[in-house]
């Protein structure tokens, strides 16, 4: 109840100020009831909300808004970086120097680069098994058995100097690439502990020949049955793989006598849409989808697809006939016949469509056709 009065005491303070009305100064002392204090509030809330800020202060005599007092002084660091600030990088991570000295955590970390200081691990957090494992075993699986993420494992083997020996990509030392050709490539990789692929590239790319006792060097005569045979047939002919006989014919640009693929001819392409896609591929001997993918790369409409154009013999017929009439006397279809008649302008002769006079009008001689033909 108190906490009504008092709303009511300031409604009536907030009324008599804005509406500049004179209450009675005994109006604060007689007694109300709840419903009029409410009633009281209610209004002084709908002026209140016409009004701004500055005004409810002025009103009222309060702050609408008020301050909220700070708990203790903000530490706030100066532009310029202090000597026992800069003593501090690099020994601690830069969260906690950063809470230190009141400074953001990305400005701590742009100063530590700036000055090329090393970042602060917690070296003691790595148990010597797990520092043991650095370099040895690639990055990846290192962080796999000690559960930390990749970037860790990579920050803490550069943090502690040790390389990356064991990296996946391993460089090419010149002891290694001596090795390239002396044996096979399936050898020196089990001796160097690299792939065959990796050192079969490697020794291409320096133009080393291989050292496969197993190899045979093409010769002039065997050069010869390329293209004249099938891959297949001089592959069995000169004991090679049918894959190193397919290589050494593309190497050397020579082309199969009877291909799979045959080329199209300039006869074939002028065959294209004289009849349909399926016929054609039957006398050409190729497959129908190809047939049809070589149509449609040129251009060529189906067989069949294309319409006689509309001729002025043909528009002499909208006038005394209907369009269904035309269109079976043309052999086109009513759609067609209706947007002809459309484009020319010409109205039915009875009605939408004209089907009452095509039975009273004649049909004359010179335009007109038998039933069944085409003009």
């Amino acid at each position: 109840m108190s906490q009504i009065s008092t709303l009511c005491t300031d409604c009536l303070k907030i009324l008599s100020k804005g509406l500049a009305l004179d209450w009675p100064r005994r109006l604060n002392s007689l007694p109300m009831s709840r419903d009029s204090e409410q009633l009281l509030a209610m209004q002084a809330t709908r002026y209140l909300a016409t009004k701004t800020s500055h005004e409810i202060e002025r009103l009222t005599g309060k702050p609408s808004i008020p301050m909220r007092k700070r708990k203790a002084r903000l530490l706030r660091a100066p532009k310029y970086w202090q000597d026992w600030e800069v003593a501090l990088l690099g020994t601690a991570p830069d969260t906690v120097i950063a809470q230190q000295i009141g400074r953001s955590v990305i400005g701590v970390k742009k100063q530590r680069i700036k000055l090329g200081l090393p970042s602060a691990i917690a070296v003691n957090a790595w148990s010597r098994m797990e520092i043991a494992l650095l370099g040895k075993v690639p990055d990846r699986e290192v962080a796999r058995k000690t559960g930390r993420s990749l970037g860790a494992v990579q920050q803490m083997r550069l943090h502690l100097g040790i390389p990356n020996s064991a990296g996946l990509i391993r460089p090419w030392t010149k002891a290694e690439e001596r090795l390239l050709g002396t044996a096979s490539d399936s050898e020196i990789a089990r001796k160097l502990n690299r792939s065959v692929a990796g050192v079969l590239n490697r020794r291409h790319y320096l133009e080393i020949p291989s050292g496969n006792k197993k190899y045979r060097a093409w010769k002039n005569d065997e050069d010869r049955l390329l293209g004249r045979y099938s891959d297949e047939q001089v592959a069995e002919r000169l004991k090679r793989s049918v894959m190193s006989v397919h290589h050494r014919r593309i190497k050397l640009g020579i082309a199969l006598p009877e291909p799979k693929v045959r080329r199209w001819s300039k006869a074939d392409d002028a065959l294209l849409g004289t009849m349909r896609d399926e016929v054609l591929a039957k006398q050409l001997n190729r497959p129908a989808r190809a047939v049809s993918l070589r149509r449609q790369r040129h251009g060529i409409p189906t067989f069949g697809s294309l319409r006689p154009r509309w001729m002025p013999v043909d528009d002499e017929l909208f006038s005394p006939f209907s369009n269904a009439e035309i269109a079976r006397r043309l052999g086109r279809t009513a759609s067609s016949v209706q947007n002809r008649r459309t484009r020319l302008g010409i109205p039915a002769p009875n009605g939408p469509d004209g089907s009452a006079m095509s039975q009273s009008i004649s049909v004359p001689c010179e335009s007109a056709a038998p039933v069944g033909e085409t003009i």
